[in-house]
């Protein structure tokens, strides 16, 4: 099941994050939910159906794959959702709204505000407390990533040394793919990546999977290539509200996991 808690905003997060590895008939019932959902809360079946252009059968399965028991307990979450502080709060100004810096200044921090509060309703604790005990027992960890996500993997790397952990990372392809060759069982790769598909990333990734060393992957899309091929996922979604910063949203999101991840290790909790 998919709770309710942190309101629509992040429901919403869950289900975008889960959206690229449904069919096409269950993606356009999802979107339908994304789009209104009090529309939902309110429709049949078959009334859902028909504005998504499926079947009836179909929104009953699109829901169950999107963790639901069912149609009725959809509706139960986005009506509880929306009765949140977060699900009730005020419309987010968006970039289009910007006619000045100082409005510019409002929607991207508005923006990262909220990014912050989708991811702890998204990560799981529970697979952020593994990562943790992996990353602390690894003889090595390589910090993997390319484009936009290269930031953040450099950012994870020094993170990790100050930590103590013995750390590689390389921003050349060739170069970290060699590295992971090297890795064994008892070490792990870090890989970041927003999309989860990005062919560099994932071809470290496999190398690393091949030498026998284990896979935590932080991504925003818990269907992505990269979130099934890792051993242990952190899906952390930004926010969508501001449309054109959905990327620059997910890296607050991602910086935040790195974050949690680094303090757990220094303040040796539990993993």
């Amino acid at each position: 099941m998919i709770s309710s808690s942190g309101g629509l905003a992040v429901l919403a997060a869950r289900l975008r994050s889960l959206r690229p590895g449904l069919q096409g008939a269950h993606a356009r019932v999802v979107d339908v939910v994304l789009e209104d959902p009090e529309f939902i809360t309110a429709a049949t079946a078959q009334q859902i159906a028909d504005r998504a252009g499926v079947s009836a059968a179909t929104v009953v399965r699109a829901v169950r794959t999107a963790g639901f028991s069912g149609l009725p307990e959809l509706k139960l979450v986005l009506a509880r959702a929306a009765g949140s502080p977060e699900g009730s709060g005020t419309t987010r100004p968006q970039l289009s709204q910007a006619h000045s810096v100082a409005d510019l200044i409002d929607v991207v921090t508005a923006s990262h505000a909220e990014s912050l509060t989708i991811a702890r309703g998204t990560v799981d604790s529970t697979a952020l407390a593994e990562a943790v005990g992996l990353l602390r027992r690894a003889g090595r960890v390589l910090v993997t990533a390319s484009g936009t996500s290269l930031p953040i993997a450099e950012d994870a790397a020094y993170r990790l040394t100050m930590s103590g952990v013995t750390t590689q990372h390389s921003a050349d392809t060739y170069t970290a793919i060699l590295l992971a060759g090297q890795l064994d069982a008892a070490d792990t790769v870090l890989a970041v990546s927003h999309s989860g598909e990005t062919r560099q990333t994932l071809d470290v990734v496999e190398a690393a999977r091949a030498a026998g060393a284990r896979t935590v992957a932080v991504t925003s899309y818990s269907q992505s290539t990269l979130a099934r091929t890792a051993e242990v996922p952190l899906v952390a979604v930004g926010s969508a509200a501001a449309g054109h910063l959905v990327e620059s949203s997910s890296r607050i999101a991602h910086l935040a996991v790195i974050d949690v991840l680094h303090t757990a290790l220094v303040l040796d909790l539990p993993g």
